[in-house]
């Protein structure tokens, strides 16, 4: 304010020049005053508020009352709280977390993973998340990157979810179970989706068990892999008779990536039996027989090798301690044409891959038979012509 507009202003109010510069000065001065008692009001404020919160904790601390700790700290004057998971990790028993989404604090059960490295509590991702199965982690609901193929599960992720089908087998002596992994590629014209969906809602359920899942391969290029449960030959033949019809837009023989993997069992199995088995499928002198059941030569996902010639293989695995492991270290390539390396199965990687019925349980039933005849055989016997004499005996009809 100029000296003229304070004349002005004297005039008006009968004040004089003095007396309008001391009235300003304090008004000034008292803003200043007030809003610095405002700032000391609040900052004491706060330190009650603190001092309260750090009592309580202690007695919370004392009490070992964890649901009182985490709601102290997440409805308290605290705003940063991704460092209290470590406080409470460290005075409490139980493991804790900080979702990333609310700021607030957890116990670990709560916790769910968000795009593989994002931890989100229970209420946010019932909120706005989804589960990828494809991807094996929760995603955003509106996230179109992460659009999901509903009947196609992520590699391996079966595994979970398929286990025993009862079955007629289950009284034979000794139960050899089966199960498949059949690989197929579908057509540029079609969804890959719609036609997994199509296989699962024919022969996904047998009864009250899930019988086959599908699931991405990374050796397919637009396809899937269809995965069964273990079960005896009589529930395998009765659900693949879907394949009869054909899947429309679905290739498999007619593909050069696509194989027909079976798996047996283990069960009741000597090292002996084992290394049979191995000497007798890649035995040159029965190529011909067995190519003509796999319908391919050898190929860098399906070895044959000349295993009678050099038996280091066979030393290697008889110097391990146990059954378990001897049997396991049969072969060091799991891509050979038959592959001890599994747990508790060995998986025949010979075969072609299939969409005929008829081929498909050729394949198990080879799978089955072999597994018998070189348990029953000599060293001398693993032979074509052994084999079919075997196959066309009364005793073995009976099992098929």
């Amino acid at each position: 304010m100029n000296d003229k507009n304070l004349v002005v202003y004297r005039k008006a109010y009968s004040y004089s020049l003095g007396d309008i510069r001391q009235m300003v000065r304090f008004n000034l001065t008292s803003n200043r005053s007030r809003t610095s008692r405002f700032n000391h009001y609040n900052l004491l404020a706060k330190k009650s508020q603190y001092k309260e919160f750090g009592q309580s904790m202690a007695v919370f601390i004392q009490d070992d009352d964890e649901d009182g700790a985490l709601d102290l700290i997440n409805n308290s004057i605290v705003q940063c709280r991704d460092g209290w998971s470590s406080f409470m990790d460290e005075h409490f028993s139980g493991s804790y977390f900080h979702c990333q989404d609310c700021e607030n604090v957890f116990s670990d059960d709560e916790s769910h993973n968000a795009y593989d490295d994002y931890s989100i509590c229970s209420n946010c991702c019932d909120y706005s998340y989804r589960y990828s199965n494809r991807h094996g982690y929760y995603v955003q609901d509106d996230d179109e990157d992460h659009q999901e193929n509903e009947h196609i599960g992520e590699y391996h992720s079966s595994s979970e979810n398929l286990g025993h089908i009862p079955s007629k087998f289950d009284n034979r002596k000794p139960r050899v179970l089966l199960g498949l992994e059949l690989e197929m590629e579908i057509k540029d014209s079609y969804s890959r989706d719609e036609r997994a969906g199509e296989l699962l809602e024919n022969i996904g359920q047998y009864k009250n068990h899930t019988y086959a899942l599908c699931e991405h391969d990374g050796s397919i290029d637009n396809g899937f892999e269809m995965v069964s449960a273990y079960t005896g030959l009589d529930v395998h033949a009765e659900q693949l008779k879907f394949f009869e019809n054909g899947l429309r837009g679905a290739i498999s023989h007619d593909s050069d990536n696509c194989g027909l993997h079976v798996h047996i069992c283990k069960a009741d199995m000597t090292t002996l039996h084992g290394a049979k088995m191995i000497l007798f499928i890649n035995d040159q002198a029965n190529q011909k027989l067995i190519k003509a059941i796999a319908r391919r030569d050898s190929s860098d996902y399906a070895k044959f090798k000349n295993k009678a010639q050099d038996r280091d293989w066979l030393k290697d695995a008889v110097g391990c301690e146990t059954k378990r492991s001897q049997l396991m270290n049969l072969n060091h390539d799991r891509y050979e044409a038959l592959n001890f390396k599994n747990a508790k199965t060995i998986e025949f990687r010979l075969f072609k891959g299939s969409l005929v019925y008829s081929t498909i349980m050729a394949c198990l039933e080879f799978t089955y038979a072999t597994w018998f005849f070189c348990r029953e055989s000599s060293n001398k016997n693993l032979n074509m012509d052994h084999f079919l004499k075997f196959i066309c005996a009364h005793e073995y009809h009976r099992d098929t």
